[in-house]
């Protein structure tokens, strides 16, 4: 099919009545608009859009951390949302709530479901440089266990039995085969080389509670505190691929300051802990 030439175009042009030219360009405007609708359509669904690397956010909670520390932080949800940034464990919970692996690179589950087999990725690193590995997992869950350190996570791995099968592999044995098992296995791992010499009348009472080395997202930098000692901020940096480059934690004593904060521009988001 050959379109009309310019020439032929102008002659039509000349034949056509005032009102049948205003018809032909209400038709052709209307015909434009909806291309450009699906050309946007087009582009929207074939187009992949990504977060933006780099930048800093910070963030304002009423409240004040004292253990950030994944065996003691479930009395806050100031500790809670800064372990949850600082470690990893070897599964997690994704944006949609189903759990898929963190530190694991390979989940096999056997014998009717007593005995759990994971695999760490290769590689993997704490903040500080030291190689993470299956010791460093099977320390955490044994202290867990370990009725003198009384961690309240204590319960949910009772009669759990765990072992090394190399220097990258773990095998839990559960007593009875349990469908939630899968969930136990989201607990964050501590650094076997930092903690291992802490006795558990220390446990709660060293620094690291403060200044923690974790394997997850963000790393520690750096904490402020007034004149009381009583911790205002503390700063985190991008470990690994994390889109956003540094994070700041802002806390207040109440919620009303934490929202003035907010409205004056001097935190970008808030959560609140015990608002009341």
């Amino acid at each position: 099919m050959r379109l009309p030439s310019k020439k032929q175009w102008a002659q039509i042009f000349k034949v056509l009545t005032k009102k049948e030219k205003t018809a032909f360009f209400a038709f052709l405007g209307i015909f434009l608009a909806s291309l450009a609708s699906l050309l946007v359509v087009f582009y929207t669904n074939g187009t992949e859009i990504k977060p933006g690397i780099g930048g800093k956010y910070t963030e304002g909670m009423v409240g004040s951390p004292r253990f950030i520390n994944p065996l003691y932080a479930q009395g806050s949800d100031v500790d809670r949302s800064l372990v949850e940034v600082i470690f990893s464990g070897l599964m997690k919970y994704d944006g949609s709530g189903n759990i898929v692996p963190d530190l694991a690179k390979n989940l096999d589950v056997k014998e009717d479901g007593k005995v759990y087999e994971v695999y760490l990725k290769e590689n993997l690193l704490w903040h500080d440089g030291k190689p993470l590995t299956a010791d460093d997992a099977i320390f955490t869950l044994k202290t867990i266990q370990n009725s003198d350190y009384k961690s309240p996570l204590r319960g949910n791995y009772l009669g759990v039995e765990i072992e090394k099968i190399d220097e990258n592999g773990i095998r839990f044995k559960l007593k009875f085969p349990y469908a939630g098992f899968l969930e136990r296995l989201t607990f964050k791992i501590l650094p076997k080389h930092i903690w291992e010499n802490i006795s558990p009348q220390n446990f709660l009472l060293t620094n690291y509670n403060l200044r923690p080395i974790g394997s997850g997202p963000y790393k520690f930098r750096d904490l402020k505190q007034d004149s009381s000692n009583k911790i205002t901020s503390m700063d985190f940096t991008r470990f690994g691929e994390s889109h956003i480059a540094q994070i700041v934690f802002r806390f207040f004593d109440a919620k009303k300051q934490l929202v003035e904060a907010a409205k004056h521009g001097e935190i970008d988001g808030f959560s609140v802990d015990n608002p009341e």
